[in-house]
């Protein structure tokens, strides 16, 4: 597990643009901006306000067209971050970040206990100690009885939960989280939103969730509002 309070994502002088239908649109302009391990953030704005790319730029799934995201922890300086290759900044991030995204995006081939141990299963890591581990994820959510089952036979709302469990096995510094419950009922989005702020305090992770529902949103200590190609951070 890790308590360090002192564990930073930043987003340091960043612009985003795309090009669509011969045009350039900027999503993001100059923006800078610091999330802390241990603390829940919203991230909420209209839609195409640019929420999910937040996400994914935090992510390190998609690159800013100017600026940058730095990762950083009381044991590795801003210039020991900076002098990684662009592979160990990417091999850095997916040990310490993870992401859930609005579908599933369970590996239909896969078991549901395969799926939890995805990350263990790619690295070739798996060891009695990682299976054990997703074991008792399952437990928890009680869906232990489903670990040799295949997604499909899951509900909408067991799949989201075995994707939050994915996500977490690693126990990562920050949980990024792309509007969890779009998809899901409103039996079901509770659940799920009561699982990610259960991991967010058993962990000690930085929890931020992309969500177009106030309800979420003020279950979190900090809203960042996404607002004309800015975002303003407010304590809730």
């Amino acid at each position: 597990m890790r308590f360090s309070m002192h564990v930073l994502l930043s987003i340091i002088s960043l612009s985003k643009t795309y090009r669509q239908l011969g045009h350039i649109v900027e999503v993001f302009h100059d923006v800078s901006i610091e999330f802390q391990q241990g603390k829940s953030y919203a991230i909420m704005g209209a839609s195409g306000s640019g929420k999910s790319t937040l996400i994914h730029l935090l992510a390190g799934i998609d690159t800013p067209s100017a600026g940058y995201i730095r990762l950083t922890t009381e044991k590795l300086s801003c210039e020991k971050y900076e002098s990684f290759t662009p592979q160990k900044k990417a091999e850095f991030f997916q040990k310490n970040i993870s992401i859930v995204f609005q579908q599933a995006s369970l590996f239909a081939e896969l078991t549901v206990l395969e799926n939890v141990m995805l990350k263990a299963i790619l690295a070739g890591t798996v060891t009695e100690q990682s299976l054990q581990h997703a074991r008792n994820l399952l437990t928890e959510v009680n869906l232990l009885n489903k670990a040799d089952a295949y997604p499909a036979m899951l509900s909408g709302g067991q799949q989201q939960r075995v994707a939050i469990l994915r996500a977490i096995f690693i126990v990562p510094q920050f949980l990024l989280v792309d509007e969890p419950t779009g998809n899901l009922d409103d039996v079901s989005s509770q659940q799920v939103i009561d699982l990610l702020m259960h991991y967010q305090k058993k962990y000690n992770m930085g929890l931020i969730v992309s969500t177009h529902s106030k309800v979420i949103a003020d279950r979190m200590e900090e809203l960042c509002v996404v607002k004309d190609k800015k975002l303003d951070l407010i304590v809730v």
